[in-house]
């Protein structure tokens, strides 16, 4: 499979990830709309109740610091410009969002995979809490 096919095939919503996260939220009693695309950033989940938009973040896509964080050898100019363009994007996002009133969670892709349940568990006290963001 070439590398286009291989990006092709990558989709930015309903990822794995994201299935997951909403399927424990939903069981866990919070209702959210999904993809809010009058938001900044279209944030994954957007959970009214509370003012909290949730964004689940690819490490690679977003450049976490993990081991999931890799750059493609190939092309280098072009992945270390979208990548930092990624990054700036996110600042402004939830700086966006936070003018807007809306607190931020952010959760890795890593911490999901890797740590499931604890970090569905700081999910949570984020949402019902009252702090302005989190990073999971």
């Amino acid at each position: 499979m070439s590398r286009s096919q291989v990006m092709q095939a990558v989709h930015s919503e309903d990822t794995k990830p994201e299935v997951v996260v909403r399927r424990k939220l939903f069981q866990e009693g919070f209702r959210y709309r999904l993809h809010r695309h009058d938001l900044p950033g279209s944030p994954d989940l957007f959970i009214l109740k509370y003012g909290v938009v949730v964004f689940i973040n690819g490490c690679f896509w977003h450049q976490h610091g993990c081991k999931w964080t890799s750059r493609p050898k190939s092309n280098s100019d072009y992945w270390n410009n979208k990548f930092a363009n990624n990054v700036v994007r996110d600042v402004k996002t939830n700086w966006e969002l936070s003018l807007l009133g809306y607190r931020v969670a952010t959760l890795w892709e890593c911490s999901i995979k890797y740590d499931f349940e604890h970090s569905m568990e700081l999910l949570k006290t984020f949402i019902e809490g009252d702090e302005e963001t989190i990073e999971i």
